[in-house]
């Protein structure tokens, strides 16, 4: 992978360090927030985090795969909006404190056009093959197959 250089220094900014970044980066905003107490806090709600953006960036790579390849119209989304983290939390003007919260943790939230949905947890809860056997053990197995695909160097 091509390394980066900083304005400042020229130096070169390798992958591993531009993530290393990133986290810094997020736990400094996550410390500001008053109802995490510690890095036990903070680590499960980081985690969420990067599960739930890595997964819609892996939904986007299959989905212009689908289109390059011709076979957009045979594509299935794993999460469907507005539960994928484009539709959410990528929106500038999108929710934020109690409506935001609400639709993480409650059961059953009203969305923006009026239309009443699971939340975003009891949605992927609930998640169901095509088949319709349990999707969370399909998925599983593709998440960890994801997972061990990627490499930081």
């Amino acid at each position: 992978m091509q390394k980066r250089t900083t304005s400042k220094n020229d130096k070169t900014v390798t992958t591993a360090q531009r993530l290393g970044s990133v986290i810094k980066s997020a736990r400094d905003i996550m410390r500001k927030d008053k109802g995490m107490n510690g890095e036990l806090d903070r680590l499960p709600q980081f985690t969420w985090i990067l599960f739930l953006k890595l997964l819609d960036d892996a939904e986007k790579v299959r989905e212009e795969e689908a289109f390059l390849e011709g076979t957009l119209d045979k594509y299935k989304q794993l999460i469907e909006s507005p539960y994928r983290w484009r539709d959410w939390a990528a929106d500038d003007e999108g929710m934020s404190g109690d409506d935001l919260l609400k639709f993480i943790n409650n059961d059953e939230v009203t969305l923006r056009d009026g239309t009443k949905s699971p939340g975003l947890f009891a949605y992927l809860r609930n998640l169901q093959s095509a088949t319709g056997r349990d999707r969370k053990k399909e998925d599983t197995k593709d998440l960890l197959s994801l997972g061990n695909n990627l490499t930081f160097s």
